[in-house]
């Protein structure tokens, strides 16, 4: 195997173990990764800080390469600047040739740059940094170079921003279920299928069903003593009508009582139906 391809093999890895929070420590894997791949003599990753328009270098390898610390670039100026400003990628065979380049960042590290890789770091359209390679050992950067260099961060930056989601929908999904734990009210869903997804302490002591609750299932075999309840979310899954502020009657333990109910829809974040739900209280006026 190629040593090229090894690094993005080993790229993808690192992508599949990302988690939130993770960017500070994955970044300088990357770098020392494409570098060791491409005989880079140095590399640097950027962060981009909106704020001030400013590539700020978090990680760098290479002779010298402590004295980049604390020396933030202007994305107006410079091959790097350039490449954050334009959201495209770059080979610079020559360096001092192009009127682009910052020389005086070869004054601060006393490094003597040849040829740069620059590739920028994208979330979808906005800029999240930039990785330079600077020198390759072997000959000039090519377009394989450039190819695997924007593979290895579109990996990680995609994973990242799943990592990023994913923790996101986990804080959503814990608030709710802490509200729906902590509802006075009684609250019901079931998938497309009719098949109990969701079911609230406030809903089984309302009904007076058993513990534990078993979740999957057909609703019909959860409410076998109150069927019409689940006829009533039953329709609302068929019609994709709700229904509001309705009463239902029914016999718990020998006594009459009255639930009154509102039924709703369940849809995905593109608006996509996923099931349907019942919302309740016992309503059984007083004394009886």
């Amino acid at each position: 195997m190629s040593e090229p391809l090894a690094a993005l093999l080993d790229v993808v890895r690192l992508a599949a173990e990302l988690r939130e929070g993770d960017a500070a420590q994955a970044w300088p894997r990357v770098v020392e990764k494409l570098s060791a791949a491409l005989g880079a003599e140095a590399a640097t990753y950027y962060a981009y800080a909106p704020d001030k328009k400013h590539l700020l270098p978090r990680y760098a390898i290479g002779p010298n390469a402590a004295d980049l610390k604390d020396t933030p670039v202007d994305v107006r100026t410079g091959l790097c600047g350039w490449v954050a400003t334009h959201r495209e990628p770059l080979i610079v065979e020559d360096a001092y040739k192009d009127p682009r380049f910052l020389r005086e960042v070869d004054d601060v590290t006393g490094f003597k740059t040849r040829s740069m890789l620059v590739v920028p770091i994208l979330d979808r359209l906005e800029l999240s940094g930039v990785v330079q390679l600077i020198n390759k050992t072997s000959g000039p950067f090519t377009q394989g170079d450039l190819s695997l260099a924007e593979a290895a961060c579109r990996v990680v930056m995609t994973s990242l921003r799943a990592a990023r989601l994913e923790a996101a929908v986990e804080k959503v999904s814990a608030r709710n279920a802490s509200i729906l734990e902590n509802l006075t009210g009684g609250f019901m869903a079931v998938d497309l299928h009719g098949r109990l997804i969701l079911c609230n302490p406030a809903a089984k002591r309302i009904l007076g069903l058993s513990e534990p609750l078993k979740l999957n299932v057909s609703l019909d075999q959860v409410l076998v003593h109150l069927p019409r309840l689940a006829d009533i979310l039953m329709e609302t899954l068929a019609s994709r009508k709700t229904v509001r502020r309705q009463e239902l009657t029914w016999s718990h333990k020998g006594q009459e009582r009255t639930l009154g109910y509102s039924t709703i829809l369940i849809q995905d974040p593109r608006g996509e139906m996923t099931g349907a739900g019942i919302t309740f209280q016992d309503i059984t006026p007083a004394g009886r």
